[in-house]
């Protein structure tokens, strides 16, 4: 594929999820910083098959930059403590906890902050059409970047807190007291009611006082009031995530549009 234009600073973040896919491109130089698209899946083809017509089709694509950020948003992944972990024994973990992964390619990021590693997986196809493209391009879990976030969000709250994330078909729940990550997770939801059957499950898993401990919600489509008006009858604190106070004077302020994780990811400089 052609690159036509110079990078001047520009970077480029695709996100790859079960829905589709998605990019953000910001250029500080140029007026407006960034542009985000949305590409969204023809079902009777695959997930690789639309992001080969997507590299191909789409001229914001088609430029060169200076930094391509790949954000994975997948179920498919787990932790292990930094301390612990061997890349070399990865892959192997990796497909024994998801043994239907046959096709993925295993990657892992290292959270120095956190004190974990997480593995994750993507389809091998997917990540070749990209690094064909992109041959620098770095991949991130979407659980990754949200797991350092939400720690240094969870520093001196003075109790234990749950932040929920409804995204795609999904529902990721994480877990911290004073920044110390308890326990992360994604489950498929087809409702809210599935959210609060497992929301619940996991706060009395880990001991969550009712009164003292709190929940923050947040979600890339309109279900997160309705959750936490149905959370609010077992649970005090909870409250919705304000995007415009988590992003203030960030390039990407005030936008409803850009999924949570990725503006996580466009923010928080990786």
């Amino acid at each position: 594929m052609d690159k036509t234009t110079s990078p001047q600073n520009k970077s480029l973040s695709i996100r790859i999820s079960s829905d589709g896919l998605s990019f953000c491109v910001y250029s500080p130089s140029e007026t407006p910083q960034y542009v985000y698209r949305t590409v969204k899946p023809r079902p009777v083809i695959s997930l690789a098959a639309n992001l080969k017509e997507a590299l191909l089709n789409e001229p914001l694509l088609k430029s060169t930059y200076q930094r391509v950020n790949v954000l994975v948003t997948t179920p498919s992944f787990t932790t292990i403590p930094a301390v612990e972990f061997d890349r070399e024994q990865s892959s192997d973990l990796f497909h024994f906890l998801f043994p239907s992964e046959e096709n993925s390619h295993v990657s892992y990021n290292v959270l120095r902050r956190s004190g974990i590693a997480i593995v994750f997986g993507l389809d091998r196809n997917i990540r070749k059409l990209l690094l064909d493209d992109y041959p620098r391009a770095r991949f991130y879990a979407s659980a990754s970047t949200l797991v350092e976030f939400f720690s240094d969000k969870s520093v001196g709250a003075g109790h234990k807190q749950m932040y929920v994330y409804l995204h795609d078909k999904e529902m990721t729940v994480y877990c911290f007291h004073e920044g110390r990550m308890l326990f992360v997770n994604t489950y498929q939801v087809n409702s809210v009611n599935d959210c609060q059957y497992y929301i619940m499950n996991v706060w009395e898993q880990f001991g969550y006082d009712q009164l003292d401990d709190s929940i923050e919600i947040v979600s890339d489509n309109d279900q997160s009031q309705l959750l936490a008006d149905k959370i609010q009858n077992f649970i005090k604190k909870v409250h919705l995530i304000d995007r415009s106070e988590d992003f203030r004077e960030t390039i990407t302020h005030g936008s409803k549009v850009i999924p949570y994780d990725l503006q996580t990811l466009l923010v928080c400089g990786y």
